[in-house]
């Protein structure tokens, strides 16, 4: 049986259902005073979209069982006591679902069709400029529209999607210009996040890292667009992701929707001209792993310099291509 959907009620609103069972759980104590409730963690143990979760915390709060705090998310109140945060792992019996509930939760909606919906949207930038009709999309994956819109933000804070004046979904364009500044945020901030996040990166995940450059190479132009993504991952995003700034993460996030361009040139021509980003990669992985970090740091630095003009060489390739078939929901306009 799904989380959460042995009420015997069907009828009651999904986010009644989970304020009830929170309440329950609250009055019960088996969620301690201060435990820290957050969005995704609620939904992923009911099986639902973030939505009915953030009515039901919302209602929470207004009524007094949980509270705000300087990080993400709730606290369960103490009483008019002040209560020090604690991050607690969510059980089904913590509150009280049944006990045939999966271990693991299914994957909410969203998360579901997340990876594929990124897929057509990336697909898109470097080509023109497009709607995102959210019925078609919602139709397209056989979600509700509100699943559609609760993914929408996500992809903005990844600067993949904006919103124009009457409040649509807009696709691209990717520019050369956009491309320069995006590179000039990236270079100077992928830096400072690696001198935080280098020195606290166990070992073992720089030599996989270093591992994989290395296979990659010797693969050369046999390697897979996916296996390049998967590196620059490890680059520009794991090798980063240690940092206490979250702010700083934020902002190089927003910056690296040009990581796009390469995936998408790297699907239409191969993965033979990505051979001097691995060299530059290798190079500031075995700064990291002598615990150089701060020539680790002028490397990479150096390779977001390199890269810039190559991203824009291959954008340029990737605008003589024909456009690629694309979702109906994925709308072209002009500018």
């Amino acid at each position: 049986m799904h989380p959460g959907s042995d009420d015997a009620d069907r009828s009651t609103p999904r986010y009644v259902t989970i304020e009830r069972r929170l309440v329950a759980a609250i009055e019960g104590g088996s969620l301690p005073a201060g435990a820290v409730l957050t969005e995704e963690g609620v939904a992923r143990l009911f099986g639902t979209s973030r939505t009915p979760v953030r009515t039901a915390l919302g209602g929470l709060l207004e009524q007094g069982h949980l509270a705000r705090f300087e990080g993400r998310g709730f606290v369960v109140a103490g009483n008019g006591k002040a209560v020090e945060p604690q991050r607690v792992t969510l059980t089904p019996e913590m509150l009280g679902l049944s006990a045939d509930t999966p271990t693991t939760p299914l994957p909410v909606a969203s998360d579901r069709i997340q990876r594929s919906f990124e897929a057509a949207l990336s697909g898109a930038l470097p080509f023109g400029l497009y709607r995102v009709n959210e019925q078609a999309a919602a139709h397209h994956y056989k979600v509700s529209r509100t699943v559609v819109r609760e993914l929408m933000p996500r992809f903005q804070d990844r600067g993949m999607v904006r919103k124009d004046l009457r409040s649509h979904w807009m696709v691209g364009p990717l520019t050369s210009q956009d491309v320069a500044h995006h590179f000039a945020v990236r270079g100077r901030l992928e830096s400072l996040a690696l001198l935080d996040s280098a020195p606290r990166t166990p070992a073992e995940v720089i030599a996989a890292m270093r591992k994989r450059v290395a296979e990659l190479s010797e693969e050369g132009a046999d390697a897979s667009p996916d296996s390049l993504a998967a590196l620059e991952q490890d680059i520009h995003v794991t090798l980063l992701s240690r940092t206490p700034n979250k702010h700083l993460l934020r902002i190089i996030r927003q910056s690296q929707v040009t990581l796009i361009v390469g995936n998408v040139f790297a699907k239409v021509v191969g993965a033979r001209p990505f051979r001097l980003d691995l060299q530059e990669y290798a190079i500031v992985l075995d700064f990291v792993v002598r615990g150089a970090f701060d020539a680790a740091a002028n490397a990479l630095e150096e390779h977001l310099r390199l890269s810039a003009e190559r991203t824009r060489q291959r954008l340029i390739s990737i605008s003589v291509f024909p456009q690629p078939d694309l979702p109906d929901f994925l709308i072209r306009t002009r500018h």
